[in-house]
């Protein structure tokens, strides 16, 4: 199995890995009951009819039944001697939010990749600006402070109040008591690392107190669970906050798998993010064939997570990105630019504040 941390080495590791996964989620004796007992209502045998990460469009996408389905049933039973997994949800940007699992080992994965993508973190108190409860983010934020030995400090925030119809002027009041606590925490103590939405990075620039007190003593920022276009990215690591190492991964928020963002100081740089895989298999696709689109060209993200814990195929996400090779076809595809759409499954998109 993938470390989760470098990418595989050929076609064949992905095939292997693949059907290795395949076995694990579809047998009896490791499955979850969510999958297992759904295998005789498939066309297909999952395990010897699917050969490639492609031939997951093949599945049903059952992304959806997790905001009802009992937590217990997407436990694999492979995880029974290990510690019970974690039960995270999402932020119910385009409904009620959706469960999963995800174990102790998993984790401590995405812990692992963020320390080798972001080294430049090492040393740095860090102050979060992410929601944490049975979101994942801030959680898994916590473990990557203790991994690195150093102090954590946190805000207190609840994404869904904001996202549940309140109105433009109570979000931006709710956005201000964030920031409010930020600027406590920034004033009193030495942040060397701030990990932030894009909404609230925007307010914060607007500011020009908290701009200063950024500036004094921030050295890296790493922002995610929203968009950040390309004009932003560059004025804020360019321009705004210059001496500061800007991260940042896209992915869903419940599977503990990731995309990493490129490395660029160029304004004509689109923002891109490299799916770590084969944990993680990308295509950017026509959303009414679900076939991939020309590289260069917008189209829908699809998503495909199989690991350990989880398996999600066929996830068409509320996303629309500008398609790039990942170079080999088995590698994916690349994202660029990546922005919401505006309504998805006939539910508007709520952005918020994460």
């Amino acid at each position: 199995m993938s470390d989760g941390i470098t990418a595989p080495a050929s076609g064949r590791h992905v095939r292997e890995y693949l059907s290795k996964m395949l076995r694990w989620h579809f047998d009896e004796e490791t499955g979850s009951r969510f999958w297992v007992e759904h295998r005789d209502a498939l066309p297909f045998d999952p395990v010897t009819d699917i050969r490639t990460f492609d031939d997951l469009r093949r599945f049903p996408s059952r992304v959806n039944e997790l905001r009802e389905s009992r937590v217990e049933d997407l436990v694999p039973r492979g995880l029974a001697e290990e510690p019970p997994p974690y039960v995270v949800e999402s932020g119910g940007t385009t409904g009620s939010p959706k469960r999963a699992v995800l174990s102790h080992t998993r984790i401590e994965q995405l812990v692992d990749l963020y320390c080798a993508y972001a080294p430049e973190a090492a040393g740095h108190t860090m102050l979060s600006l992410f929601p944490t409860g049975p979101h994942l983010a801030g959680n898994w934020q916590r473990r990557w402070a203790r991994r690195l030995g150093v102090l954590y400090l946190q805000v207190d925030i609840d994404p869904r109040w904001v996202k549940s119809g309140i109105g433009t002027e109570l979000q931006e009041q709710y956005a201000q008591h964030v920031l409010a606590q930020a600027r406590d925490v920034l004033r009193t103590q030495h942040v060397g690392h701030l990990l932030v939405t894009p909404p609230l990075l925007r307010r914060i620039a607007r500011s020009e107190e908290l701009t200063e007190l950024v500036r004094a003593t921030v050295r890296v920022i790493t922002w995610g669970g929203a968009r950040m276009t390309r004009e932003e990215l560059y004025e804020y690591a360019q321009l705004v906050f210059p001496h500061t190492d800007f991260v940042a991964t896209y992915a869903s928020s419940i599977t503990g798998t990731r995309a990493l963002l490129r490395r660029s100081t160029a304004f004509d740089d689109l923002p891109v993010f490299d799916p770590v895989g084969p944990e993680l298999f990308v295509r950017v696709v026509d959303p009414r064939t679900r076939e991939p689109v020309p590289n260069g060209t917008r189209g829908q993200v699809l998503m495909h997570t199989l690991t350990r814990d989880m398996f999600l195929p066929n996830n068409l996400e509320r996303d629309l990105a500008v398609r790039v090779s990942g170079g080999e076809d088995w590698r994916g595809d690349s994202l660029a630019d990546v922005v919401p759409l505006s309504e998805f499954e006939g539910s508007r998109v709520v952005e918020g504040i994460y």
